[in-house]
């Protein structure tokens, strides 16, 4: 019996120069192992080691240390048995982890980066996706699935993409291999990354851990609601084949949210939607794409009585290609059959609802849609999703990688954790702590993401984000740690922006600063001196003067956006409160580093991109990092 983890696998890389690198696995007990690294160009064997696995018939080799490069065999063999691993070769290994944002795969960013990604080959460029995996009784010894793989399309499509532009940046500036081993999962609070032991020193979410022991309420629990789901939305579904004849029927508009329509509002239902949209002949022989941003909550979307696509939750961005001939010259019937799960429906506002030609003609699908609502339904509760519980895919697939030298962590979480902030710092260096503790290496780079705006399509004003933002920032006290800004790449429409490849621009000089020590990575300017009233505009106003850490200069285009028109004059961003509520600052760059801000003197406090969404703030250093946001109350000097 010989058995290896899944890492091991064709196209694997290794951590260069470093003679800690394990091959390790299980044989039969007490039994003779060999492993040889063979050059595949030459034919020599450049590595031979022989070892005796133990009475639980582990073993492991300590290789000997690599240089960059290589194209190699790795042969481990026991017996009559043998495994071969062809393409082997040695680099730079990260472990990314956190949540959706990192594990967002390139295939959801192809508006963006299609062409560029088309043109990718490059077998230097390589990643394994961690398979998702929980276990709340004890710690995983190894990856039982998955497999390595190069940056090429099509499978390229599937890396997550701020791991492959961080990689790709780092490959381009250090010229040298880059691996992933990409852990994350959408929606994971960080009580999930954290271990056992940890959790209990901390003495939180301890009776949920207890329960998730009990196996009997896990399946349970899985079986039940996976019924309850399949029946709600089977129900559902079979309503739209009945007549429509005594509907309640109406008109909305596209874009809006369902709240803003007496009928609608508050509805859990099946609801029928359509429009006849004229399509010029042009159209009808091009590749086409259907855009209908992002509905609430989940839709089958036919045209001309034929599905055209369908997406079973919110988040994901509506956007459905049409092959030539779907389309025909005159009026096409669109049809949306739309489950709304619980508290308000519609169609998510700034997002795109149109055809568009592959020639870039467009027809608008914006404005009054036709409606009959099908069915009544109940509330549809979430699912319960035992990854999200604590400690669980800590010991299920951080744990197993213990033995997997490389350089650094890249992390992107903090989304599910907007509501409990006051105890996120605690928990998320914690979680550093024990990454670093499962690693042996007390000061391993860790380099997090900030959260992104995001205000759920709404433009009022809320700043829970901005709490936890700075929870966040706060743990850059930890030695080793950088946090990587990203509340002017975020859309305040969609929790998951698309514009990670400036995001993973930003990673890579964090890197080049705590892996490669090129630089000193900073996050942005800081405000680090405030003088409340230096002088007085006028009656019943002051001026504050702000001081920045280091030069400034005024937007770049990255995110600066305002009522949907971009300012690239006047300084955004700076709000004063008063009276609980929040009012736009005006404000003016005077010398490089300095900004005279007018507020009234009744202000109360004074903030700058302190709110869940903050595109419009647009100060950036002129390495083009955006300025950290912040909150001080009236007299006080940060």
């Amino acid at each position: 019996m010989l058995k290896l983890s899944s890492v091991f696998s064709d196209w694997m890389l290794l951590q260069r120069d470093t003679a800690d690198n394990l091959v390790w696995g299980f044989s039969d007990k007490n039994s003779n192992v060999k492993v040889a690294i063979i050059d595949s160009g030459t034919g020599d064997k450049i590595f031979e080691a022989d070892t005796e696995s133990d009475k639980d018939g582990y073993f492991e080799v300590s290789l000997d240390s690599f240089e960059a490069g290589g194209d190699y065999k790795l042969i481990v063999s026991s017996g009559l048995e043998n495994f071969t691993y062809n393409h082997i070769a040695f680099g730079d290994i990260f472990i990314c982890g956190g949540q959706s944002n990192m594990e967002l795969p390139l295939n959801r960013t192809l508006e963006r980066y299609e062409e560029e990604l088309k043109e990718v080959d490059d077998k230097n460029i390589r990643f394994f996706h961690v398979p998702e995996k929980y276990n709340f009784h004890h710690t995983e010894d190894m990856i039982e699935s998955g497999k390595w793989e190069y940056a090429k399309c099509p499978q390229l499509l599937d890396f997550g993409a701020l791991a492959f532009f961080t990689a790709a940046e780092l490959r381009k500036r250090e010229d040298v291999p880059i691996g992933i081993y990409n852990t994350s999962i959408g929606g994971t609070p960080i009580k999930s990354w954290i271990s056992e032991e940890t959790m209990r020193t901390l003495g939180l979410h301890l009776d949920e851990f207890l329960e998730c022991q009990n196996d009997e309420y896990v399946s349970e629990t899985i079986e039940r609601e996976l019924k309850e789901d399949s029946e709600w939305r089977e129900t559902a579904d079979k309503a739209f084949d009945l007549p429509l004849d005594a509907c309640p029927k109406g008109t909305v508009n596209m874009p809006g949210f369902f709240e803003d329509i007496p009928e609608l509002e508050g509805k859990v239902m099946a609801i029928y939607m359509h429009k006849d949209v004229e399509i010029p002949e042009s159209f009808v022989n091009q590749d086409c794409k259907l855009y209908l941003g992002a509905l609430i909550d989940s839709d089958k979307t036919y045209l001309n009585g034929q599905l055209v696509g369908e997406t079973g939750y919110l988040y994901p961005p509506r956007i459905y290609r049409l092959s030539p001939g779907t389309l025909k010259a005159g009026i096409n019937h669109i049809d949306i059959r739309l489950l709304v799960f619980r508290d308000q429906g519609g169609f998510m506002p700034g997002m795109n609802y149109k055809i568009k030609a592959s020639d870039g003609q467009e027809v608008s699908l914006e404005g009054k849609w036709a409606y009959e609502i099908v069915k009544d339904m109940p509330y549809l509760p979430n699912l319960t999703f035992f990854s999200y519980k604590a400690t669980g895919v800590y010991n299920g697939m951080i744990y197993p990688l213990r033995k997997q030298k490389n350089r650094g962590i890249l992390f992107y979480q903090g989304e599910s954790n907007v509501d409990d902030y006051k105890t996120y710092k605690e928990e998320f260096e914690a979680c550093i702590n024990d990454w670093r503790r499962l690693w042996n290496t007390p000061e391993l780079p860790f380099i997090f993401v900030q959260i992104a705006s995001w205000c759920e399509g709404r433009r009022e004003f809320g700043d829970k984000r901005a709490y936890l933002t700075e929870e966040q920032r706060k743990c850059t006290e930890l030695p080793k740690t950088a946090m990587i800004q990203a509340y002017d790449l975020g859309e305040y429409n969609d929790l998951h922006p698309t514009n990670k490849k400036e995001l993973g621009r930003r990673m890579a000089l964090a890197v080049e600063d705590l892996v490669y020590g090129k630089c000193n990575y900073i996050p942005g300017p800081e405000a680090i001196e405030i003088k409340w009233g230096a002088f007085r505009e006028d009656e019943g106003n002051i001026v504050v003067e702000v001081l920045f850490s280091e030069d400034l200069i005024l937007s770049h285009g990255l995110g600066v956006i305002v009522d949907d028109k971009r300012d690239e004059e006047n300084i955004r961003g700076f709000y004063y409160i008063k009276d609980g509520k929040r009012f736009d600052a005006e404000a003016k760059l005077i010398g490089s580093d300095k900004v005279l801000v007018k507020i009234p003197d009744t202000a109360e406090a004074l903030s700058y991109a302190w709110s869940d969404s903050c595109l419009e703030a647009n100060l950036y250093s002129k390495d083009i990092l955006p300025v950290v946001p912040f909150y001080a109350s009236r007299g006080s000097n940060l």
